[in-house]
This record gives C-alpha cells, structure tokens and sequence, in this order.
C-alpha cells in the first residue's frame, strides 16, 4: 500500500489552502480536518492547522498543536517560530523568548523571525538598551542595505514652498491610528502641505470613507510592491514621507529603507521603541512619551512636538454619570488594554487587590474574538498565579460602540505595565473612568502616565507597586470622587492639547518645515533644540539665507 498521500486528500488540502486565503477560516479548517481523516500528510496538515489557529488567535489551541507537530519532527522551523507566537500571547514569555531565539538561530536570513525576536524580547523583558540593540541588528541586516543604491533628489529646493507631505500606513480605517490621523487630516493648511496617503491595508470602512473625502490624493497601494510603492512615491516628489506604522501589520518599512523621500519620519503607529533602521531620520515624539537622555535608545534622531497627538474620541460614546458601584453593583476594575499587554508582573499587583478587597471584581479585556477562545488563552495564567477566578470577568474583543459603554459597568481601569496602553488610555478617560498607571521612562511603559500628567492627573500615576495597590484601594473608598471625576472628564479632555486640533496641526506642520530647511542646510538629524518653537525655524530659515548669499 503507498504511503503518498490520495489524490482525494490532497484535493481536500488544497481546498483548505483556497479557503484561508478567501479568511474563510472554519471552511478551511474543516477541508484541513477531512484531509488528514482521507490520508493527508500529517505533519504538513497539523502544520497548516496550527498556523491557522495563530491566524484567528486561538492560542491555546495553537500551542497544542505545534507542540504536536514538534513531537512528530523535532527540527521543524515552522513549529518552533509557531511555539514563540503562540506561548508570547499566552504569557507564556520565558519560553517564548528561548523559542524565537532557536528560530532566528535556525535561519539567521529571516526577516519576519529576527523582527519578531526584538518584539518579543521588548515586551517579556524590558530594557531600552537591549531593545534598541535588537531593532538595530534587525535593521543592519533587512533595512540599511536597501538604501545603499539610493538615487539622489533633484526636487525643488525653495524654503518655503508648499511641502508634499506622505502619510503611509496600515490603519486608515476603524483603527486607533485613524482616531489620532482624522483631525490632522481635517485641519491641514493647503498653503503649507499638500497631503498625500498611501494606504497599505486592502481592508476598507466607514473611516476609510470619511478619511478619504479630507485628503486632496489619496492613494490605495495594497497591491504594490516595496519597490513598486518607492517608485510611486518619487514619482509624485513627496519631500516629507511619514510612517504611520511602525512595526505594525500592514508597515512598508522596506519602501522607507529604500529612501523614498530626502526626509523620512515615524509617527504615531508604533511606540514601541526604535525601528532600527538608519534610513528613518526622524521620530516624532514629545517630552512626556520621550524625556531627556532617551536620545539613546533611538536610531532615529528624536524631534519633540509640544503634543505628540490629537485625540478624537469615537462618536458613539454615552458618558454614565455615576460610578456602577453606587447603583448597587459590585466594584468593578477593568484591564481594558490588548491582552498582549498583560505580564504576570502586573496580574499579581492587581491580584494583591482583589485580596484586600473581597467584594471587587475585575474584567479583563482580551483581544480574541470569542468568549472561548478568550477564557482559552487567559484562563491558564490566572490559575497558575492562583487569581481569584470567580471574581474575574473574561471578555473577548466588542464593536467599539459596546466598548465605549464599557464605563457603565466599570468604576476603575487599570493599565497594564511594563507596557501601558495609548489609544485605549484616552478612551477610557473619555468614558469618565480613572486610569490607574505606573511611572516610567521609556516610551512603551509611560504612554498613560505622560497622558495622565499632561491632564494634570497624576496623582493616578504611580511609583512603585505599593503604590499602585494602595492609590487604587483609596479610589475605591471614595466613590464621591469618582463621581465627581465623571463629571469633568470630558471637559478637561476638551480644553487640553489634545484635543486643540488647530493648534497640535499648525505644531506639526512648523515641525515639517523645520524637518526641510535641516534637510536643506546638510543636516539630515537635526541636532538643536526640538521642538517647534518659531524662534528656532526663524534660526534655521536665517542659516539657509546665510547660506544661500555665501554661495551667490
């Protein structure tokens, strides 16, 4: 009897392969199931099984299945890149690092492993230094070389034109970065900019819609190449290029690395620490994400905004104006943030909580899509750190409308740490909700708490986890004070920088045309002071006419 498998399970196979790239998961999985059933190969069927579980984050499952699949063969490389992803998500991050480490070790020329390598180390074991090494590694082998034949520009070299500014990006749709990209959009001077977006991501939506009718090009580029993307780009002469992505789904890092435009900028998508690559010459950032002497953990040199965003909160956003906890409801705290965020660090502080406070519950928001993939991947962790489970809420990923209501069950969110939370932080705020954060330095972990300071809240940031335990605990003795915070929440979000629309977009629009006179002036990494301030483009514009008379 052969051993090669029937044609009949290789058709089902195939079907299987066509299924996933139409997403059409369950049907896949099921031509998958009936493959091995009709005499598939195993171990390539388990394989296809265990990534599609990745690709609909149902980890526990996934990590199951890869640990068959090792069994079955010891060496194989997509199991144990599988294993690292699957045990990351699952808190699991001792073994997660160890694997992606055999993985990138196993095939040193893999970009997507090494990338993954500084995600995972960053967030398991944060420590700038090493971060910053990792990234920089990454982009010494993937990024840097690209750039090496770079044409040079023969644009218009004039210091005051109207710039052409890029936007690139993933996420031009329901998406945080479209919460934070909409009122620049919106409120861009066509005097200074003309503005272009290249959309990376084939997914389109409503945003999409509204986003497209407050761009005067905008250009869908889901289907091009990294190369193809980089000719478009100098086609259209685009002087300032900014990223939008980062280390993101739907990035386009290797079109930056090929040095689409003479001043390249990151932004907003990815506040994970530096891209690595010497080919993005500029991080937009502030002094709260960013203080003094984080100059060294960056690649790109680091130019400072007043603000580094605008906040636009979603549409659909009731504000409950009292706390739940009196309208005769348990005391509610809420980890809100992407489950991925969550480290056992911070689990067991808020674990200390709930032990000084045996009438108080928590919901955890995850990120997978259904209540049992949830419980699956965040159950396991809770058990083994022995949290109270039947005090503990699960819930998986919700529309943004049922998220925005989050605040008429919750009395306090809590964020994670070391890696804190952004977009999720200002729309907890916008629900009236107290934002419980940890002090920190470096971008990832003082996201909340720059936000927090800048509303001047920062008797909610934290300084230890002492501190942390005990700031909560008084907020839950004083429910008056929780109303009261309900009440001007809004307004104090309204009357601050972030939400000055005009204002945070003439800053940043200064912040480009300082970016170009460096660029004119021979310095591609500016080296003063920045920030937009008008005295120090007023220098920069006196250094260019300096110069332009000496060369006359």
């Amino acid at each position: 009897m052969s051993d090669q498998p029937s044609a009949h399970s290789q058709a089902l196979f195939k079907a299987g392969l066509a299924a996933e790239a139409e997403h059409n998961y369950l049907e896949a999985l099921s031509n998958y199931t009936a493959s091995l059933e009709a005499g598939a190969s195993q171990l390539q069927t388990w394989l296809k099984i265990g990534q599609l579980f990745l690709r609909t984050m149902k980890y526990q499952q996934a990590a199951e299945t890869m640990e068959f699949v090792l069994g079955m063969d010891p060496s194989s490389i997509e199991a144990i890149y599988g294993l690292a992803i699957a045990y990351f998500y699952l808190g699991r991050h001792e073994e997660a690092c160890a694997f992606i480490d055999h993985a990138a070790e196993m095939q040193p020329d893999n970009a997507t492993y090494a990338l993954d390598r500084a995600n995972i180390h960053s967030i398991a074991k944060p420590d700038p230094a090493r971060k910053r090494q990792l990234y920089a590694e990454w982009g010494q082998r993937f990024a840097d070389p690209l750039g090496k034949q770079a044409k040079p520009f023969d644009y218009d070299r004039a210091p005051d034109r109207t710039l052409r500014i890029g936007y690139v990006s993933g996420d031009m749709r329901d998406h945080a970065v479209a919460y934070f990209m909409e009122p620049v959009l919106a409120h861009h001077d066509a005097a200074q900019v003309d503005v272009f977006v290249y959309s990376t991501s084939p997914h389109q939506d409503a945003v999409t819609d509204k986003l497209k009718t407050l761009v005067p090009h905008w250009h869908d580029v889901s289907k091009l190449s990294d190369q193809a993307l980089h000719h478009l780009i100098r086609q259209h002469k685009i002087d300032i290029l900014v990223d939008l992505s980062g280390h993101t789904q739907g990035h386009r890092l290797f079109t930056f690395a090929r040095r689409a435009a003479p001043v390249q900028v990151t932004w907003l998508g990815y506040v994970g620490g530096t891209l690595g690559m010497q080919d993005m010459d500029y991080r937009l950032t502030d002094w709260g994400m960013d203080p003094a002497g984080s100059e060294q953990f960056y690649v790109e040199k680091l130019f400072r905004l007043h603000c580094m965003a605008s906040y636009i909160p979603p549409a659909n956003a009731p504000l409950e104006p009292l706390p739940p906890m009196l309208q005769g409801n348990p005391p509610t705290l809420a980890s809100l943030n992407s489950s991925r965020k969550l480290t056992d660090e911070a689990l067991l502080v808020w674990k200390r909580i709930l032990e000084a406070r045996p009438d108080v519950q928590l919901l955890i928001h995850v990120q997978e899509q259904s209540a049992e993939d949830a419980v699956n991947t965040i159950e396991p962790r809770l058990v083994r750190l022995e949290m109270p489970l039947d005090r503990i809420i699960v819930s998986p990923m919700v529309p943004m409308d049922e998220f925005m209501t989050r605040g008429q069950i919750v009395d306090i969110a809590l964020d994670s740490f070391p890696v804190s939370g952004g977009t999720t932080t200002l729309h907890s705020l916008w629900m009236g909700l107290p934002v419980m954060a940890m002090d920190a330095t470096d971008a990832v972990a003082a996201s909340s708490a720059a936000i927090l300071k800048g509303l001047g809240l920062q008797e909610w940031v934290a300084s230890s986890e002492d501190d942390y335990v005990a700031k909560v605990l008084n907020l839950l003795d004083d429910p008056e004070r929780l109303t009261a915070h309900r009440a001007r929440a809004r307004q104090l979000m309204q009357q601050s920088t972030l939400m000055d629309y005009a204002g945070r977009c003439r800053d940043l629009e200064t912040a480009y045309r300082q970016l170009w006179l460096n660029y004119l002036l021979g310095k591609p990494k500016f080296l003063g002071v920045h920030t937009p301030y008008t005295e120090d483009l007023q220098q920069l514009r006196s250094a260019y006419e300096e110069r332009q008379g000496q060369t006359i």
